[in-house]
C-alpha cells in the first residue's frame, strides 16, 4: 500500500524550512513531490528574483515602502489588466518577498529549495507537480475579469503600503484562532498585522477554510484558477507518481494541502494518506 505524506508549509516562515528537512529525514521517501514548476525551480536555483521583488533591495526600513510604493504606482498607471495577467502575477511574488524578509527568512520558498537539494542526496526521485506559470498566467488572462483582478490588486497594494506588517514573537493566550475572518480592510492604517499570527492560523485547519471562503466570495475567478484547479491538477500528478512509487511526501502550501488530501482519499480509498501541519 502506498502512502503519502503531506507537508504544510508557507514561504516565508523559518519553521517550514526546519520542518521539511526534519519530516524529509524521519520518511525517508522514495519519490517527493513540490509544488513547483520548471521555471520556479530554475529561479530558486539561481536565487532569482522578480523584477518587482528587486526594487525592495534598496528598501531598508521594514514598514517603509513609499519609494517602492511611487514607482510600482507609476507601472500601474499604465497596466492593462485584460491584457498582462502575469503583473499581478509579478504582485504575488513581490508581496510576498516582503513578507520574508520581514519574517527574516532568506529567500521565499526556500524550503522546496532544502526539499529538492535533500532529496537529491537521499536519492528520491523527484517531480514537479504543479500547473507552469505560462499556463496559470495565460487562463488568468483568459478566464479572470478586469474588474476582479483590479480589485485583487487594491487588496495587495493597501496591505503592502497602507498596514502596518510586524513580525512579532507570538503570546498563545492572546493567539484567537477562533477569529480568522477580520478583514484587513477593517484594520486602521496604524494597527499592526503580526504574520507570526497569520501563519499559525493557516496551520489550523478551520481558520485557514474560513480563510479560503471569505477569499472565494470575494475573489471567486482568481479561486478557481489559484486554488481549485490547481488542486486538481497536482492531485493527478501526485496519483501518477502512486503508480511507481510507495512512500510519498508532498510539499505543499498550507492552502492546497486539506484539499489535495480530500482528493487523492477518494480517488485512492487504499491509499495512506497523512497531514503534517
Amino acid at each position: 500500500m502506498a502512502k503519502v505524506t503531506l507537508i504544510g508549509i508557507t514561504h516565508i516562515d523559518s519553521d517550514s524550512q526546519d520542518k521539511v528537512s526534519r519530516i524529509l529525514e524521519e520518511v525517508k521517501p522514495d519519490a517527493v513531490c513540490l509544488e513547483l514548476d520548471e521555471y520556479r525551480l530554475k529561479a530558486l536555483l539561481e536565487n532569482e528574483t522578480t523584477e518587482l521583488s528587486a526594487k525592495l533591495e534598496t528598501v531598508k526600513d521594514t514598514n517603509d515602502l513609499s519609494d517602492a510604493k511611487e514607482e510600482v504606482e507609476e507601472e500601474n498607471a499604465t497596466f492593462n489588466y485584460e491584457q498582462d495577467f502575469a503583473a499581478v502575477l509579478e504582485d504575488i511574488g513581490f508581496f510576498e518577498s516582503e513578507l520574508a524578509r520581514i519574517t527574516y527568512t532568506d529567500q521565499p520558498g526556500k524550503e522546496m529549495l532544502i526539499a529538492y537539494k535533500l532529496a537529491k542526496k537521499m536519492g528520491a526521485a523527484i517531480f514537479l507537480i504543479d500547473r507552469s506559470i505560462q499556463d496559470i498566467s495565460k487562463v488568468l488572462k483568459e478566464e479572470v475579469s478586469g474588474e476582479e483582478a483590479a480589485k485583487f490588486q487594491q487588496l495587495i497594494d493597501e496591505l503592502m503600503y497602507d498596514k502596518k506588517i510586524v513580525a512579532k514573537p507570538l503570546n498563545q493566550d492572546d493567539l484567537l484562532l477562533s477569529e480568522p475572518l477580520k478583514n484587513f480592510n477593517e484594520l486602521e492604517d496604524e494597527e499592526e498585522i503580526n504574520l507570526n499570527e497569520v501563519i499559525e492560523i493557516f496551520k489550523d485547519q478551520e481558520s485557514l477554510e474560513s480563510i479560503i471562503s471569505v477569499f472565494n466570495s470575494n475573489f471567486p475567478q482568481l479561486y478557481s484558477i489559484l486554488l481549485e484547479d490547481r488542486n486538481v491538477y497536482m492531485s493527478k500528478q501526485i496519483l501518477k507518481v502512486i503508480q511507481k512509487y510507495s512512500n510519498i511526501v508532498v510539499v505543499l502550501g498550507y492552502g492546497h494541502v486539506q484539499e489535495i488530501s480530500k482528493i487523492l482519499k477518494e480517488t485512492d480509498v487504499s491509499l495512506s494518506v497523512e497531514v503534517m501541519n
